[in-house]
């Protein structure tokens, strides 16, 4: 559909442009019925600092089409409305792993801690790539909820997740200026690590975290 192609390369341009009065136009073409519209408008709104936007996006958590859903979760990971959590919880348990995942780096982002319980639920997701981003975000909370429940996914059965986990733990505790105990399923031994100095490189506990935005930039 070459108008579709015109209208999705018109949204894009739109994110790029740092002028608010975008926001009513992307918001709209949420209701576009081709979908590359739909998640490049989803892209853009992400870019923009109007709060106007969030309720649009989450209209769109619910749209038909998964890469919509996935790129308003990205979108509305970015914006400091907390209207967002619910909607992005119940994205977290009931969506595509794809969405599951983005709903779970958009959740660690924000700033309360109201979606603990799912993301600590989300650590038992079927999904990999769910179960690692819900580390990482539960790494961001720091509540003492989910320490148990890293521990268990130190365990887990990929490699991606137990490093999240590794991560997430190390970091927590590096806020509360403590020594960790860690049973760490790689290298086979129990590491105890003083967080506020440097590990031995050997034994890999100290993690970066990977955060997954979505952004969109094709036309």
């Amino acid at each position: 559909d070459p108008e579709a192609r015109v209208r999705t390369r018109a949204a894009w341009s739109l994110g790029l442009v740092g002028d608010d009065r975008a926001v009513e136009p992307l918001s709209a073409a949420l209701k576009d019925s081709d979908a590359r519209v739909r998640s490049q408008a989803a892209w853009a709104l992400g870019l923009k600092g109007d709060e106007r936007s969030v309720e649009p996006l989450i209209l769109a958590l619910r749209d038909q089409n998964e890469e919509v859903q996935s790129q308003a979760a990205w979108a509305l990971g970015l914006k400091g409305d907390d209207r967002a959590v619910e909607p992005l919880t119940i994205a977290l348990t009931a969506g595509h792993e794809e969405v599951r995942s983005q709903a779970a780096w958009a959740l660690g982002l924000k700033g309360n801690s109201r979606a603990v319980e799912a993301l600590i639920g989300a650590l038992r997701d079927p999904n990999a790539e769910v179960r690692s981003q819900a580390a990482w975000a539960l790494g961001l909370k720091g509540d003492s909820r989910a320490v148990e429940p890293l521990r268990n996914a130190l365990n887990d059965s990929d490699a991606g997740v137990r490093k999240q986990a590794r991560w997430a733990l190390e970091l927590r505790d590096k806020k509360m200026g403590k020594r960790i105990k860690i049973k760490d399923k790689d290298v086979d031994v129990d590491v105890d690590v003083d967080v506020n100095v440097n590990v031995d490189p050997k034994v890999k506990v100290k993690v970066k975290p990977e955060p997954k935005p979505k952004p969109k930039a094709d036309y």
